[in-house]
């Protein structure tokens, strides 16, 4: 990537050892050479329900995904679990999932695909069932059902968090306000015994209609400046461990490019006070910068995009390709990646012990159904013994494409 060539940021694999241990649910991405490593998936048969006992062992864990999408042949599926089958084992450990749900969620009008999305409360339901708890509400298609589907996914959030509280579960939503008076609205999250702060905003939308009542930053520098102070001036307000900001960016999509402009805005939000930047809208994976600051031995990440966790916008995978580069097939993976922060006596913010990036496909079986997989050795050696050969040629590829293009960059500040 040119900004960061220019820059010289070096990825050392002995940093790691040192700083930060990275263990890819399906590759090492540092090395030259990246080689699968096994993961072995859950069947719904093998999974026990357990009651889970909250302990502050001074760690937290955030597990950060990206775009969960609901196109005809994605909501057409009659067992939503089933999307998530798979990579449940990856989701559930997490202490927090977020994921963007990019679309209304009215259950007032039936479904609907692209261009003026809407899903259906289920959908998001096996979701939240395969462990995904905080959701952004903001994106370019938020107001894609107008007023009413705005109105509609905020009682349908309602719904899903007292149905979650009726379980001893908590989950949270945020990026829709009351009207154009409404200030942003956030989360405060309290688990484990930490305080973590989220705020979700979008700088694109399809249509300006209601904008009021979305976490809407206008795509100038006017606005981005006045955000930049809302920033600090939330953090001030809001003492916290950790302040996670999701933007849905304003940018072109299915390119890998990261402008420098785009790089230079989110150090200046993490130098406001953020400590995570977690990107989207590009529908493909970008890269992941750590900041690491040797004074403090704290670290601070920016997450350029993570891709589609589910969609169906790759509708005819460039099976028999020997290099499926193409925009459609870049829209079919995604990444999930995981933080693991812990405590500091010495009153220091927390420090990155461990970050976990595990790719992940939308895979169309053989009853044409769009569920999630891991990108992993396992999941080809499946697909081999079905036997579909040209699928398991492909995600082959698909794992050393995602290897090649995508990396993990240090910066010491």
């Amino acid at each position: 990537m040119n900004f960061l060539r220019k820059n010289q940021f070096l990825f050392i694999t002995s940093l790691f050892a040192a700083f930060l241990i990275f263990s890819c649910g399906t590759t090492k991405v540092e090395l030259p050479e990246p080689v699968p490593e096994e993961t072995e998936i859950t069947e719904p048969e093998e999974a026990l329900e357990t009651q889970i006992v909250e302990e502050d062992d001074g760690t937290i864990s955030l597990l950060f995904a990206g775009d969960i999408m609901a196109h005809s042949v994605n909501y057409a599926i009659s067992d939503y679990p089933k999307i998530w089958r798979d990579v449940k084992y990856i989701i559930e450990p997490a202490d927090l999932a977020f994921a963007n749900i990019e679309s209304p969620v009215d259950d007032t009008q039936r479904p609907h695909t692209w261009p003026n999305f809407n899903m259906p409360q289920a959908y998001i339901e096996a979701a939240i069932d395969a462990g995904f708890d905080v959701f952004s509400l903001c994106n370019n298609h938020t107001n894609d059902q107008g007023l009413n589907g705005i109105k509609e996914t905020v009682k349908t959030t309602e719904r899903l968090i007292e149905r979650s509280k009726a379980r001893g579960e908590n989950i949270y939503f945020s990026g829709l306000k009351d009207g154009k008076k409404a200030e942003l609205t956030y989360n405060l999250i309290e688990k484990k015994g930490w305080k973590i702060l989220f705020l979700p905003v979008t700088e694109i939308l399809n249509q300006p209609s209601y904008s009021d009542y979305i976490n809407y930053i206008e795509n100038s520098d006017a606005a981005r400046n006045a955000f930049i102070k809302k920033v600090k001036e939330l953090r001030e307000q809001n003492p916290c461990d950790l302040f996670v900001i999701s933007i849905h960016a304003y940018e072109v999509e299915y390119t890998r490019n990261i402008p420098e402009s785009r790089d230079t805005y989110y150090m200046q939000l993490l130098e406001a006070g953020a400590d995570i930047v977690w990107s989207n809208h590009a529908h493909i994976i970008k890269d992941r910068k750590y900041i690491f600051y040797h004074e403090t031995n704290s670290q601070k990440v920016i997450m350029f995009a993570n891709g589609n966790t589910i969609s169906g916008q790759r509708t005819e995978p460039q099976l028999t390709s020997t290099n499926p580069t193409g925009e459609r097939d870049n829209t079919g993976d995604g990444l999930m990646v995981k933080l693991t922060f812990k405590k500091q006596e010495n009153g220091n913010p927390p420090t990155l012990i461990n970050s976990e990036n595990f790719f992940i496909t939308t895979y169309i079986n053989t009853a044409s159904e769009y569920v999630v997989k891991p990108l992993t050795q396992e999941f080809i050696d499946y697909l081999w013994d079905v036997p579909r050969s040209n699928w398991a040629k492909y995600i082959k590829r698909r794992i050393e494409i995602n290897n090649k293009y995508t990396k993990d960059y240090i910066v010491w500040q």
